[in-house]
């Protein structure tokens, strides 16, 4: 009794707070209807319906209601909002995001029964700015129940926003007693940063990069590599030594959000290997399913494939190489070769032979700017909490960042003979070159190897496909044997999107 006097005491300030800085409300109008309103949004409802706010802080009523208005006013391109949105392709939020489908926003007066969510998306200024990324300001959730949650909201999640099972999880059922107590290092986000970063709802259920201006600027990165940096960061902060009590509404937001994903991914939702957008999602889904000791959750997460979350597609064993190795796509041996001389196509594509790193070049493009970095801040946050592992399921992933870590990109050994090319842009234009020898002998700021002059007298006889499933070999030498031979142990522990804190927790409490 005395815990859920705390929690409900915590909710009552929390709403307080947010009351008076006017992010949230309620209110009568003239006509004797109630409105609701959070983050800038404002749904008018008939009559007066029981109403009250989840543990997150979003808004629940109890239906059937008929909503009358929902401002700002949807603009037949802009301003849009959906009941139980459910597709992971068409939306009715923004025209200028794809598949925008208008007839997916339902006309006021609405009847809204138990059971749906009412998601309302406020767009992003300017409205005639075609090119945005994102193109949402922030999105707000009302969910239609048919009864009150227990404790009147206080100690209930907000159902699932996407789709139509709306299960009620209790934070009373958070494990909170399995969270590590880490002395904090490094640089930490605050707990009010964690919290204000998962709060909001987390619009994230448009499949692969064209979901990416649908993500709500106020609410989340639009980036699937900046998400996971975020969520990572998040993930650590909530292991470090502060009370629980004083971790609880940051916890409850984060939860909030595991929540959410693990019901876009069993409605359809997909988040593949593709660059940076894939990243980021099964951590919260993972720590949510442990703390809340969920097992759907948890068999969800540790059976998901590659197409479902970006981290288990973005590397693999290779037998061939006795080591786990870079490469989200999959594809041809000729593909994998004008990637590499043409740079068309995929810049994350596997090695054919599974013999090195796949991309572009070994160490670079993806590799080091949107995914190492990402992942080795996951695997962070894992590796300090290890009742997260079984869960997580994919011990390639661990390998591979570990590797990274330590050594950087894999090219050694190779047998399969680079293409070859002249110098250009360069004080010696025209001078011999490989790629197994880039950017050297080739001189000059600008200068580079331009492989492409080989590609039809040379591809298929001198470096390429052999004709039976091998590359030719590379009987050459004198600039190393294989393809790469200068990249072998590149970009250590480098690339972008990383994070200083998780950088600085894996320090003291990972690595070796």
């Amino acid at each position: 009794m005395l815990i859920l006097m705390k929690l409900e005491s915590r909710v009552a300030a929390a709403l307080a707070a947010s009351l008076w800085v006017g992010v949230t409300g309620c209110s009568s109008d003239e006509d004797g209807g109630l409105d609701l309103s959070q983050y800038g949004v404002t749904w008018t409802i008939e009559g007066s319906p029981e109403h009250g706010k989840f543990a997150n802080g979003d808004w629940w009523v109890v239906g059937p209601v008929t909503i009358t208005g929902i401002t700002p006013d949807f603009l037949g391109r802009h301003h849009g909002w959906e009941s139980n949105p459910a597709d992971i392709v068409a939306q009715g939020f923004d025209a200028r995001i794809a598949d925008f489908d208008e007839s997916r926003v339902p006309s006021l007066p609405h009847e809204a029964s138990a059971g749906v969510s009412i998601v309302k998306g406020i767009s992003l200024d300017p409205l005639d700015d075609d090119e945005c990324r994102p193109c949402m300001k922030t999105a707000a959730v009302l969910t239609v129940l048919a009864a009150p949650p227990p404790d009147g909201g206080a100690t209930a999640f907000r159902p699932p926003y996407f789709g139509s099972d709306k299960p009620l999880y209790s934070t009373g059922d958070l494990q909170t007693e399995l969270l590590p107590t880490m002395g904090p290092v490094g640089e930490p986000p605050t707990l009010e940063d964690v919290h204000d970063d998962f709060r909001r709802v987390q619009l994230d259920h448009k499949t692969n990069w064209t979901g990416r201006p649908l993500h709500p600027e106020d609410n989340m990165p639009d980036y699937g590599s900046s998400i996971a940096s975020r969520n990572a960061a998040g993930a650590l902060r909530l292991m470090l030594d502060d009370s629980v009590d004083d971790k609880m509404d940051a916890l409850i937001a984060y939860v909030q959000t595991g929540i959410d994903i693990h019901h876009m991914a069993a409605g359809g939702v997909l988040w593949p290997p593709g660059g940076g957008h894939g990243e980021g999602r099964k951590l919260p889904v993972t720590l949510a399913a442990v703390l809340l000791d969920d097992e759907e959750m948890k068999s969800a997460a540790s059976s998901s494939t590659r197409e479902i979350y970006g981290e288990n597609g973005g590397m693999y064993f290779s037998q061939a190489a006795d080591a786990v190795l870079f490469g989200q796509t999959l594809n041809s041996e000729e593909s994998y070769w004008t990637n590499l001389v043409h740079d068309t196509g995929s810049r994350t594509i596997v090695d054919p032979y599974e013999i090195i790193d796949g991309g572009h070049r070994p160490g670079g493009s993806y590799q080091f700017c949107c995914t190492s970095l990402p992942w080795k801040s996951t695997a962070t946050a894992l590796e300090v909490m290890p009742e997260l592992i079984e869960v997580w399921n994919h011990q390639a992933f661990f390998d591979y960042v570990n590797r990274w870590v330590s050594f950087g990109a894999w090219t050694q050994p190779d047998p399969c003979a680079p293409p070859s090319g002249v110098c250009a842009s360069s004080n010696n234009d025209g001078a011999a070159c490989t790629s197994a020898s880039e950017p050297n002998p080739c001189t000059g700021e600008e200068a580079y190897c331009d492989l492409t002059v080989s590609w039809d007298t040379e591809y298929g006889v001198s470096y390429g496909p052999d004709g039976a499933g091998g590359c030719i070999l590379d009987t050459d030498a004198s600039d190393g044997t294989g393809r790469f031979p200068q990249l072998h142990g590149a970009s250590t522990d480098d690339g972008h999107y990383g994070s200083a804190f998780a950088d600085a927790m894996w320090e003291a409490y990972v690595g070796p």
